[in-house]
């Protein structure tokens, strides 16, 4: 066999295998006989008619490229071997270059090429946001709104009025039936409340209804940037807004009697105290969220990331699946809601999820790297621990009928193999933060004892920080 390769666009190469004519005519035997046991050939048996019978029946055209396609079945993996080629996917056939010697051109996917460059002189300050009394105040005020009574008034709407209309839209510069941006929408507000998003369908849109009546009708325009909403962006909306009702809205007092009202608190402090960790939760995982998705950004901006194509469209599968997976939970499916945002699958996928395949793709790559870059390693303790765990939750999953669940060695194999992965990843991510803010001592990995695992490139827990930057 003889081969050369040569570099091929979106990181693939392409490998011509010359093969010996004697090797070529053994598989065309082959395949003259796999084609007489699935034809009958008068006067023989299955399998037992002549060469010669066969290619009159069959034509020598339909035994060569039987025997073209049993060849590169079985000496595909010899040309990698002879090539010196580890693909990260499936190759193909591009071209029977010749039949004689026989000579086939294949396109194959490289595996990804990382180079993160002078990954560490990269800095950014890690200083997550401090939760200040006036955001433990709003939320508490929340809180009072939701246990409110509310009731009907005859008089135009004020502010701390809870107040329902029907909003519908449509674009003042599309003149046929297409123009409808907001399909009539029920909507709630309390007027004047600075603890809502008043931001919807623009700011401070909850105003305008100031001075309203029940039953009161009110035509609004409003021109929107770049930055609006989807269904919203770049357009000139005209908005008719119905008032369907005006509450007024008593307020139970803030004490400890409401804190024990809650059913978990005994007494205001406690509540106060519950709702700050609970702010401070979210607010530091959002920090978080922005602070990888900053840190990355800055890491690929000096990185060199190749990547086959196959890798680019196996991550928009993985988006568009995790889509219709949370469609399903709103009763619709993805043609439905394709439709409903005036879309096909091919202009969704270019307009709204390439772009953030390729991010996701490109930031579990390097993070990938980095980890290797930086032996990240699990310990043999966090392993152990993961098995047992692992173990443990599938125990206690409950079968038909309340038994244990039976599940297989293949399922119990994934999910740990998962939860390495995800460890593997936060360990990383950990160490980019503590390396990019100055303080990698603190996260130093110990070597002794350790398992690299096998990382998951579509791991959704550490990926989706790339997505919801990009």
């Amino acid at each position: 066999m003889k081969i050369e390769t040569t570099p091929h666009e979106n990181h693939q190469v392409k490998i011509v295998a010359e093969f010996d004519a004697d090797v070529f005519e053994t598989y065309k035997r082959k395949a003259a006989k796999k084609i007489s046991n699935q034809t009958k050939i008068p006067g023989f048996r299955p399998g037992k008619a002549p060469y010669e019978f066969i290619a009159r029946m069959v034509g020598e055209g339909a035994i060569v490229e039987e025997a073209v396609d049993l060849l590169i079945d079985d000496q595909y993996r010899n040309v990698l071997l002879e090539a010196n080629i580890n693909p990260s996917g499936p190759g193909s056939l591009s071209e029977i270059v010749n039949l004689d010697p026989p000579t086939f051109a294949f396109l194959v996917p490289l595996q990804p090429d990382v180079d993160l460059g002078d990954y560490k002189s990269i800095r950014l300050e890690y200083v997550p946001e401090v939760i200040e009394e006036s955001e433990v105040e709003d939320f508490l005020k929340r809180l009072q709104q939701n246990y409110a009574s509310a009731e009907p008034v005859e008089r135009p709407i004020e502010n701390g009025d809870l107040v329902y209309i029907k909003v519908s839209g449509v674009d003042i510069n599309v003149e046929n039936d297409e123009n409808e941006i907001l399909k009539e929408t029920p909507v709630q507000f309390v007027i004047g409340d600075k603890t809502q998003d008043d931001n919807w369908p623009f700011e401070n849109f909850a105003n305008e209804l100031l001075g309203l009546n029940e039953g009161d009708e009110k035509s609004l325009t409003h021109k929107f940037d770049e930055e609006a909403d989807d269904e919203f962006k770049g357009k000139e909306v005209k908005f008719l807004v119905t008032v369907q009702s005006v509450k007024s809205l008593t307020l139970p007092e803030l004490n400890d009697e409401f804190a024990k009202n809650l059913g978990q608190f005994d007494d205001l402090d406690s509540l106060k105290k519950a709702v700050r960790e609970q702010l401070e939760s979210t607010k530091n995982h959002e920090y978080e969220d922005k602070y990888y998705t900053d840190l990355l950004e800055k890491i690929a901006a000096q990185a060199t990331v190749k990547y086959p194509s196959f890798m680019v469209d196996e991550e928009i599968e993985h988006i568009l699946q995790n889509l219709e997976t949370n469609l399903k939970q709103q009763n619709m499916d993805l043609e439905t809601y394709l439709k409903l945002v005036k879309s096909d699958r091919e202009k969704y996928i270019e307009e709204n999820v390439r772009q953030a395949a390729e991010n996701r793709l490109v930031n579990s790559l390097i993070i990938d790297k980095y980890g290797q870059m930086e032996k990240i390693e699990i310990g043999k303790d966090d392993y152990d621990a993961i098995v047992s765990e692992t173990r443990m939750m599938l125990e206690e999953k409950p079968g038909e009928k309340g038994k244990k669940s039976k599940t297989s060695g293949e399922t119990m194999n994934n999910m740990t193999l998962n939860a390495i992965s995800r460890l593997y990843n936060q360990k990383t991510l950990a160490r980019m933060k503590a390396v990019a803010s100055g303080l990698a001592e603190i996260v130093d990995q110990p070597v002794e004892e350790s398992i690299k695992p096998e990382t998951n490139k579509n791991d959704e827990a550490e990926i989706e920080t790339a997505e919801s930057e990009s």
